[in-house]
């Protein structure tokens, strides 16, 4: 059950560009305390911009329409008790929300020894810079809008059958993050696209851009990451709980309607 919590935890590292065909730019030759703190700052931003509860929400949300109108185990029980997949949902959400809680200051730190090592000083200021403006928090919010997860939800559900570890894929996460940043960008105004246009023109702009497989690569990694164990607890009982007490009061439901 991992990837129905873990998977929506790493949902945008950055959504400014998509990748090209470039060579990697070198890595900054040291990182002071100064550096580094710059780093953590530049990753709270991107991370708190990119409405990480909203993301978690929404994976959990795609992953279960999948199941759901796929499995069909699942689709059987939907059809028998058709509340049973808001159920779901709602047993879930509150686990997923304080794992994520749990999780994101180690990923914050994780993106930031990101933006440690392959920017400037000088580099984490253009993009803090950029991504405070107006149209780098537009560019931001829009493509967290347009982010549905369809290939990584299609993925791991299709595994669900099979007796293969569960795992998102890099292509899964590119293919997601591909499809928003059209749709994104598409729906910014014309100056805010300008804007976005401008600051890819520029040698930072420009190295981002060398750089979106390694990002996707560490969002795909904590993707897969373990749950904890407190959580896989409260899934195993929760869950149980919840779908027995809500199959019995149906049955009594449809016991007194007789």
């Amino acid at each position: 059950m991992r990837y129905l919590v873990s998977v929506g935890l790493a949902a945008m590292l950055s959504v400014s560009f998509v990748s090209a065909p470039a060579a990697l730019a070198a890595r900054p030759a040291a990182q002071s305390d100064a550096h580094k703190a710059a780093a953590l700052e530049l990753a709270k931003l991107v991370n708190e911009s990119n409405d990480m509860v909203g993301q978690v929400e929404k994976v959990l949300a795609s992953i279960a329409a999948q199941a759901f109108s796929t499995d069909p185990n699942l689709v059987a029980l939907k059809e028998e008790y058709p509340g049973i997949e808001k159920l779901f949902l709602d047993t879930m959400r509150p686990i997923m929300m304080d794992e994520l809680q749990l999780m994101l200051p180690d990923y914050n730190a994780a993106v930031g020894a990101f933006f440690a090592s392959h920017f400037t000083m000088a580099e984490i200021g253009e993009l803090t810079t950029f991504w405070r403006s107006d149209a780098g928090q537009a560019l931001m919010r829009s493509v967290s809008g347009h982010l549905d997860f369809a290939a990584t939800s299609k993925e791991l559900v299709g595994q669900m059958s099979g007796d293969q570890d569960l795992n998102v894929s890099g292509a899964s996460v590119d293919a997601d993050k591909r499809k928003a940043v059209v749709r994104g960008v598409r729906d910014l105004t014309p100056d805010q696209r300008i804007a976005v246009m401008r600051f890819g023109l520029t040698p930072t702009g420009r190295k981002m851009q060398t750089l979106v497989e390694q990002k996707n690569e560490i969002d795909r990694q904590w993707a897969n990451r373990d749950l904890s164990p407190g959580a896989e607890a409260r899934i195993e009982r929760d869950i149980g709980e919840a779908l027995v007490n809500y199959i019995e009061a149906e049955e009594r439901k449809r016991s007194a309607a007789q």
